[in-house]
């Protein structure tokens, strides 16, 4: 027996990953970034293999890692949690540096990074998980504590992007469980709320999406 609430009690943090280069780079939410060894220092990031940055990581063999603060603006969740880059350059108009290897390193809502070179990829299925020896970090604010995937989920509002490690599809509701009135969507946990939207839900076109993550009407479901 699998019960998924057991997943749900483990404790993750929140953090942008990115790679690329000046003229290419790119990044995406994740929660699975961890560290492996400390002589010499090594970080595992998992990244899903339909992610846009993998490929990108798998080129450039480095990646950066930026820890987010538990007030950081949703905004920045949003556009590299629910956003690909093969429809929208996630960087422009970011705070970016650029790192030893030319990895772009996003400071936006960051208190620290992290940059690594790729030493080692591992398959685990739907996922690759890059093993990266840190090059360089740097502290940007020791007065805020680092975002954790709770706040995020309580906080933010959101769920795990369907890529993520972590993302649990959640059994549908039955008739009498519903009451009408909000809509979620189960891409990203986006909340239509007809007590604060001019249109009741049904009555939206079919053609509608998500302002978050742009999944489509039929991602929604009534809460």
């Amino acid at each position: 027996m699998i019960d998924v609430e057991a997943f749900k009690r483990m404790s993750y943090g929140l953090y942008v990953v990115c790679s690329g280069n000046q003229d290419k780079g790119n990044g995406y939410i994740s929660n699975s970034v961890f560290q492996v060894t400390a002589k010499p220092a090594q970080f595992a990031a998992c990244c899903n293999k339909d992610n846009y940055t993998s490929k990108i990581i798998e080129k450039t063999v480095s990646y950066s890692i930026s820890i987010l603060h538990n007030e950081a603006e949703t905004s920045v969740i949003d556009k590299f949690g629910y956003k690909s880059g093969a429809d929208i350059d996630k960087l422009k108009g970011m705070n970016v540096e650029y790192g030893g290897t030319g990895v772009p390193i996003l400071l936006n809502e960051a208190i620290a990074w992290i940059e690594c070179k790729v030493v080692k990829t591992i398959d685990v299925g739907t996922h690759l998980m890059f093993i990266g020896e840190v090059l360089q970090t740097e502290l940007l604010d020791s007065s805020k504590p680092a975002m954790n995937y709770k706040e995020f989920q309580e906080k933010k509002k959101r769920k795990a992007p369907a890529n993520a490690p972590t993302h649990i599809e959640e059994p549908e509701s039955s008739e009498e469980e519903k009451s009408g009135g909000e809509f979620e969507c189960q891409q990203c946990g986006f909340i239509y709320d007809e007590d604060k939207e001019d249109t009741p839900f049904e009555e939206l076109p079919d053609d509608w999406k998500c302002p978050v993550c742009g999944a489509p009407k039929s991602k929604f479901k009534e809460v």
